[in-house]
Order: structure tokens, then C-alpha cells, then sequence
């Protein structure tokens, strides 16, 4: 795994603490690539006379009403986590000095 989708895929592997094998990294890196070829081809398209379309759908009112539910407790929310400190989560720094 080498080249710019393979030090990304090493890169978010390595944010996100998930092992990735090579085997899984070529298959990710493929995938990219591809979704990467079709963005191009949509950016091909030419769409200077066509009108904006905001919405498929004439229909309103197609989220669900927000209302409120049992949250997770804090206890079990520091389960899983690799590293804890002070009742937070602790990740990998993604911000340099």
C-alpha cells in the first residue's frame, strides 16, 4: 500500500485506532480510487442550463419528529474506550502544536 490513498487510508486507520491489514488497506484504497473516477465523471457534466433541483420529492415533513430519549450514562459511555482521563474520552491528537 503505497501512494496518496494508501497514506490516507494508514493515516484515518491510525485516528480512528482500527487495524487495517494490507489485504483490507488495497481493498479500501481500490475503492476510493473508484469513487475518486467517479466524482471526475460527475464534474465532466455539463450543467450550465440546467435549472438547480432542491428537492426530488414535492412531499414535506419526511423527518422524524425529534423527541427526546434516555441518553447513555456516562459509566457505560467510558467503557470501550482505549484511553479515559477525568470521565472523558481520549484520542489520538489530531491538531498540531
Amino acid at each position: 500500500m503505497s501512494g496518496e490513498h494508501g497514506s490516507l487510508i494508514k493515516h484515518l486507520s491510525w485516528l480512528s485506532r482500527i487495524n487495517v491489514s494490507e489485504e483490507e488497506a488495497d481493498e479500501l484504497k481500490q475503492r476510493i480510487e473508484a469513487v475518486k473516477r467517479l466524482i471526475d465523471r460527475l464534474l465532466e457534466a455539463r450543467v450550465e442550463d440546467v435549472e438547480p433541483l432542491y428537492h426530488p420529492h414535492d412531499k414535506q415533513g419526511l423527518v422524524r419528529p425529534d423527541t427526546p430519549e434516555e441518553s447513555l450514562r456516562q459509566e457505560d459511555a467510558l467503557l470501550n474506550p482505549a484511553k479515559t482521563e477525568n470521565g472523558f474520552i481520549v484520542g489520538p491528537r489530531t491538531v498540531e502544536d
